[in-house]
C-alpha cells in the first residue's frame, strides 16, 4: 500500500495544471497526507484521503470520458462489457456504445447526491457532412449516497434504414447541473455480408457430381 500511495501521489500532483495554484496545493497536501498514512500502515485512512484528492480534481476539471467504445451487447455494470473487435456492422444491426463519463457534477437533492447527463447524437458521413441530429438522444440520472466516480452509461443507436457505407457517430454529453459539456466521435461502417455460395434445393451448397471436377473441360 505504501508504494501504491506514493505512486498515486506522483500521478495526482502531475495531473494538476500549473495555472491552478490553489487547487494544486490542496491536492498536493492530500496526496502527501495519504502517503504518510500509508507509511504508518493506516491503509483505509490513506485510501479515503487519496480519494478526496481524486474527487477534488474531478470537481475542478472538465467533463471527460475514460472510455467510449462500441461493445458487443448491453453492459451489465461499470467495466462489465465485451468490446467489439471492430466497428463494422451488418445492415440493420444496432450499435451499442459503452461510456464512462468523468468530471460531472453531484448536488444534494432529497437527501441524496444527484447527477444528470444528457447526450445529443449527430450522425455524419465519412467526409464530416451532417446527415442527421437528435437532441436529448439519451438522458441519464444518478442518485447515490456517495459521489461515485465509477459511473457508466450505455446508448443503443438504431440505423436500420441507413445504407451501407462509412459513418461517424458524434455524441455530445451535457452535465445539466454543472453546465459542462464534452463530445467524442466513433467512426463505424455498415457493410453487407459476403454473398453465400449457391445452394441446392435441400439447402446444401451445390457441388460437382462424382467423377466431375467442377470445371469446364
Amino acid at each position: 500500500m505504501r508504494h501504491v500511495a506514493s505512486a498515486f501521489l506522483v500521478a495526482v500532483v502531475m495531473s494538476v495544471s500549473a495555472g491552478q495554484t490553489g487547487h494544486a496545493q490542496s491536492v498536493q497536501e492530500l496526496a502527501k497526507s495519504a502517503a504518510s498514512e500509508a507509511k504508518k500502515g493506516n491503509d483505509l485512512e490513506a485510501y479515503n484521503t487519496i480519494r478526496k484528492a481524486a474527487l477534488s480534481i474531478w470537481e475542478q476539471g472538465p467533463l471527460m470520458f475514460r472510455e467510449a467504445l462500441f461493445v458487443k451487447s448491453a453492459p451489465t455494470g461499470y467495466g462489465i462489457y465485451d468490446p467489439r473487435p471492430n466497428a463494422v456492422f451488418k445492415p440493420g444491426e444496432k450499435l451499442i456504445i459503452y461510456v464512462e463519463p468523468v468530471g460531472f457534477t453531484w448536488k444534494k437533492q432529497g437527501g441524496l447526491n444527484h447527477a444528470e447527463l444528457v447526450s445529443d447524437l449527430i450522425l455524419k458521413d465519412s467526409e464530416g457532412k451532417v446527415l442527421g441530429e437528435q437532441e436529448g438522444f439519451g438522458t441519464f440520472t444518478f442518485d447515490s449516497r456517495d459521489n461515485n466516480m465509477e459511473v457508466m452509461t450505455a446508448l443503443t443507436i438504431d440505423f436500420t434504414e441507413a445504407p451501407t457505407g462509412k459513418y461517424v457517430a458524434e455524441l455530445k454529453f451535457t452535465d445539466k447541473l454543472g453546465k459542462k459539456s464534452a463530445s467524442f466521435e466513433l467512426p463505424f461502417e455498415i457493410k453487407a455480408e459476403d454473398s453465400e455460395p449457391d445452394k441446392t434445393d435441400d439447402g446444401k451448397p451445390d457441388k460437382a457430381e462424382d467423377g466431375e471436377s467442377g470445371t469446364d473441360q
